[in-house]
């Protein structure tokens, strides 16, 4: 590390909340040196179209070559990805462009009883904090991708409890229940409910799902993460079908997700709307990230100078790379930006209840209570009548006055 005496640029104790977080996987986001492998370097590179797409904050997984926990580990980048150095380039650069940097924190969950241990996990955290990171997603190993559990939990205890700590980088952590035998998971500022990740296109879930996630992320006094999408659980597109109904359903859904107070989540490549790759073998069970399509019209697409990469590029992905959609009004990253302008602007992120009105079966319609815009969503397989007001955003063309199937509005 080049140096560890700078002052952290983090302004705002909660300065999460008015933010987008953007997950990177780095080894399919963008290859700089064209060994086929993304690299830290290629994310640095790719930080203006995060910049000019709305991206607040960015949560990079794959950054650590080991764990925090034992002596003389968790402090050290893993080397296909970058170095000490090319992190802190990144970390600089994002920082002048007011993007903040989150890493995942492995923690050896076998050792977080003993003293040793946690001294070790103090020494790494104060190592990374120095280098400028801004918070960090707690897990476990084995395990990482997986939700809290109590060995979690206890990593998050101990973490809390060190000298010096006090709240001065928010820890995030994946969620499926706000509680574990140690109690509330009150520790976190940040929750990624998996419930939302997972919960089929359907509006009667789809509520009661968003109802649960604020209900126990208030109670914990945390603040809830709303995606799509994660490692376990496949991009919208293909878990809502797959095809134009899929990519369908996957817009509505982004307009929900976006008019939830909270932290708004997204997984690279779930604003161009793609699906997962084709598999080329079967050694995982985890949904198959394939690299970002940037520009070109034949893979991979500027992902690399490559002309092999670490995962196949489908060939039809032509029409979905980030250079045509930047273009394209009607694009789904064009709808991305637009949402999160338009979040911005009404202030949605900020802390709030959810008010439910009455809506058609298989629709819901919502409004934070401290904003003016109010989100419908369609899930049934009728065009219903849309609610009152003035439209400032949808995810597919009305009828007239009526909402289609599959399709959300956002009204003022």
């Amino acid at each position: 590390m080049t140096d560890q005496s700078h002052e952290h640029p983090t302004t705002s104790p909660d300065w999460w909340e008015n933010r987008v977080f953007y997950r990177v996987d780095i080894r399919a986001f963008s290859d700089s040196d064209a060994d086929g492998v993304g690299d830290l370097e290629g994310v640095r590179e790719r930080l203006g179209y995060l910049e000019l797409i709305g991206i607040g904050a960015i949560w990079l997984t794959g950054v650590l070559a080991s764990p925090v926990g034992r002596i003389g580990h968790g402090r050290d980048v893993d080397p296909l990805v970058g170095t000490i150095e090319s992190l802190e380039a990144l970390l600089t650069e994002a920082h002048a462009a007011d993007i903040r940097i989150v890493l995942d924190l492995p923690v050896d969950g076998t050792v977080v009883d003993n003293d040793e241990s946690g001294n070790e996990l103090a020494e790494s955290l104060r190592f990374w904090k120095a280098c400028g990171v801004d918070g960090f997603r707690v897990a476990t190993v084995p395990g990482i991708t997986g939700p809290l559990d109590e060995t979690t939990h206890s990593i998050l205890r101990v973490i809390r409890s060190l000298p010096g700590e006090h709240r001065t980088v928010p820890l995030g952590g994946l969620v499926r229940s706000w509680r574990t035998e140690h109690g509330t998971l009150s520790e976190l500022d940040l929750g990624v409910d998996l419930r939302f990740s997972s919960v089929p296109f359907d509006a009667a879930q789809i509520r009661q799902v968003v109802q649960n996630v604020l209900d126990d992320s208030l109670n914990s006094g945390s603040t809830p993460v709303w995606t799509l999408s994660n490692w376990d659980y496949p991009r919208p597109t293909t878990r809502f079908g797959g095809g134009a109904s899929g990519l369908a359903k996957a817009r509505a859904m982004t307009l929900v997700q976006f008019a939830l107070p909270g932290v708004a989540g997204v997984d690279n490549g779930t604003e161009l709307g793609l699906p997962e790759s084709e598999r080329p073998d079967r050694t995982s069970s985890h949904p198959v990230r394939g690299p970002i399509p940037w520009e070109g019209s034949e893979p991979p697409f500027g992902f690399s100078a490559a002309s092999g990469s670490w995962w196949p590029t489908p060939p039809s992905w032509a029409s979905s790379t980030v250079e045509v959609q930047l273009e394209e009004p009607s694009s789904t990253l064009s709808l991305h930006r637009n949402a999160m302008e338009l979040r911005r602007f009404y202030e949605i992120a900020q802390r709030s209840t959810v008010q439910w009105y009455g809506a058609p079966r298989g629709c819901l319609a919502f409004r934070c209570d401290r904003g003016e815009l109010t989100c419908a969503l369609n899930t049934s397989s009728e065009t219903v009548p849309a609610p009152p007001g003035r439209i400032v955003l949808n995810s597919a063309p009305l009828d007239g006055d009526r909402l289609p199937p599959d399709t959300a509005v956002w009204l003022v």
